[in-house]
């Protein structure tokens, strides 16, 4: 039976990374303030209260079952939660993204930030790759991901936790897991779960009959491919405008080299 290690936050950095190396995912437990996390709740609490379960406007039909029905997700949230923003420059993720997919890629760029609120009665969501969203890259391919999950309630595995196949990143990709190398990411509000995009992954069952299991999933993709969130829309510009330079390049205003420009020349000229 496979485990997930679980490390503390204010463990080396390096540490992480060889756990990534080797795992391809790892829990960091209490990467999120008391403070920060009471803000993202906050922050997060009317949004969720306003948002129906279910995907909205399905760019796919086979994409309703994979989001669920008894889930409540959106996106946009560097452009709804101011707290986020910190969070997307929380210096272990940024780390990782560095050591792993700057050997790739002149820069990386945020790729897209989910609340995931799994409700009761919702199943288990098919084991996957985020990396297939671009599944016209063969093998054998770089690292293009780095992303975690962040846990703003306790994950259990009652509550649905999310699924994780240690070691799956270095399969091949015709591979599917067994049951018994599929565990679960148990933590505690204010953990990550942070992993490869070539990780095998999904949203756990919530078979419970009165919790909401809150996730918030981020992630970084290199920076010449597109991403899944279209952040110019999600994000209004007025917005950006106010964010660190950082957070602008992030979000795509930063040209990779001769991609993404504006003009022939680079995008953040708009946000001046």
């Amino acid at each position: 039976m496979p485990t997930l290690e679980h490390v503390s936050a204010n463990v080396a950095p390096q540490t992480v990374y060889n756990v990534l190396q080797r795992d391809g995912a790892v829990v960091i437990e209490n990467i999120l303030s008391r403070d920060a996390l009471g803000n993202l709740n906050n922050e997060l609490d009317a949004l969720i209260s306003e948002t129906a379960p279910g995907l909205r406007h399905p760019a796919h039909e086979r994409m309703v079952e994979f989001y669920g029905h008894a889930t409540v997700r959106f996106d946009g949230l560097p452009g709804k939660s101011e707290s986020f923003l910190d969070v997307m420059l929380t210096p272990l993720l940024c780390g990782a993204a560095d050591h792993f997919l700057l050997a790739n890629c002149h820069d990386y760029i945020f790729n897209t930030g989910q609340l995931i609120q799994i409700g009761p009665g919702e199943d288990a969501q098919r084991l996957h790759r985020d990396e297939d969203a671009w599944g016209f890259l063969k093998a054998p391919k770089p690292t293009l991901q780095v992303e975690a999950m962040f846990a703003l309630s306790d994950f259990t595995i009652e509550n649905g936790a999310t699924q994780v196949v240690p070691g799956s990143h270095l399969w091949p990709p015709d591979r599917e897991p067994r049951a018994d190398e599929v565990v679960q990411a148990e933590m505690p509000a204010g953990s990550a779960l942070m992993y490869l995009g070539s990780a095998i992954h999904g949203g756990g069952a919530n078979t419970t009959r009165d919790q909401h299991r809150r996730g918030m999933f981020l992630g970084y993709v290199v920076g010449w491919l597109r991403a899944e969130e279209n952040s110019f829309l999600t994000v209004p510009m007025a917005k950006v405008r106010q964010m660190p330079v950082r957070i602008q390049e992030l979000l795509g205003y930063k040209a990779h080299e001769a991609i993404g420009v504006v003009d022939v020349g680079s995008p953040m000229v708009l946000l001046r």
